[in-house]
This record gives structure tokens, sequence and C-alpha cells, in this order.
């Protein structure tokens, strides 16, 4: 009998313990793990304030748009219908936002047509500034479109090719 009790008296202490701790795992206010975020990198290059490698977090739903924001968004020159801004993002993507294509008649205060426009000009009218070939002409574009458009006309000493004898040959030529 006495191992009888003892049996009947176990089982009901360990059901007892069961339930307390069935009743402790539903109050247990843990957080549960959260799956580890997945990051993309994209290259975000041309007429954007930041040229760079932007890191994002992988939503499943990432567009060009994103990476873009992330680079500073995009400079005034930038010519937003060369590019689907709302096109799917993926992981080593290069996005490279073009400047946009104007071709205007630059004029001085005096009204006077004959200065190039270093920031709209484009490479065959670059070309007829006294020492500027095809070539220069390129990199002076090329320059443009990777720093966004020139502030001062001494900024075109930057282009690798244009030092100061160069400049000073077409300074009067030119404006921005």
């Amino acid at each position: 009998m006495f191992n009888k009790k003892f049996l009947i008296g176990f089982g009901i202490f360990a059901f007892a313990a069961l339930i307390i701790l069935f009743l402790i795992g539903l109050n247990d206010d843990t957080p549960a793990l959260e799956p580890p975020t997945k990051k993309i990198s994209v290259y975000v290059s041309g007429q954007v304030k930041n040229i760079a490698v932007v890191e994002l977090e992988d939503t499943g739903n990432l567009k060009f748009v994103d990476a873009v924001n992330m680079a500073g968004g995009l400079t005034a020159l930038a010519d937003t219908e060369a590019v689907n801004l709302a096109e799917k993002l993926s992981d080593g993507q290069h996005i490279h936002i073009p400047a946009k294509e104007i071709f205007l008649q630059a004029q001085n205060s005096s009204g006077s047509s004959d200065l190039v426009n270093i920031n709209t000009a484009d490479a065959e009218k670059l070309a007829t500034l006294k020492g500027i070939g095809p070539a220069l002409a390129q990199r002076i574009i090329d320059y443009r479109e990777q720093n966004g458009a020139f502030k001062s006309i001494d900024e075109i000493k930057n282009v690798r090719g244009i030092a100061q004898k160069k400049f000073d040959a077409f300074k009067d030529k030119i404006t921005t």
C-alpha cells in the first residue's frame, strides 16, 4: 500500500510540476529571434550628389530610386528620362545617371553669344576652344558627368590635360 500511495503522490507532484512549467512557458516575454537582415550593395554614379557604393537593407522591393536617394539624390543636370528609377535593384548592380543633353546658346551679360558654356556644350562645341581637341572635349564632358556642373570656369583646370597655360588660352571664351 505504501508503494501505491507513494506512486500516486509522485504522479500528482509530477503532473503539477508539468502544469506549472507549461504556464510559465506561456508567459515568456522573451522576443523571438529575428532572421538576420540581408544587405545589398549598389554602385551609383553620374549625376548624383555623392557618387558612392551604397548599402541597403534588402526588403525584396528595392528600386533604383532607393539607391539614388542613399547617394544624396540627383543633381540639377540629371537626365531622369534616361534611367528607369522604378527598376528593381539587385546586389552588385551599377546605376549611372547621365547628364541632360542641353544645347543652350551661352550669353554673357552684354548679350554676346560667342562664349562656350562648359556645363552644357557638346564635344563639338568644346573642341572649338583653343587647345581643346576631341579627346580633351570628351574628358571635359566625362568630368562634369562624374562631378556635376562646373561652379566656376577655374574648375575646368581639374580636368586632366588642362593646365594653367592652356586655360589662359581660352578662359575668355568660356562661361558656366
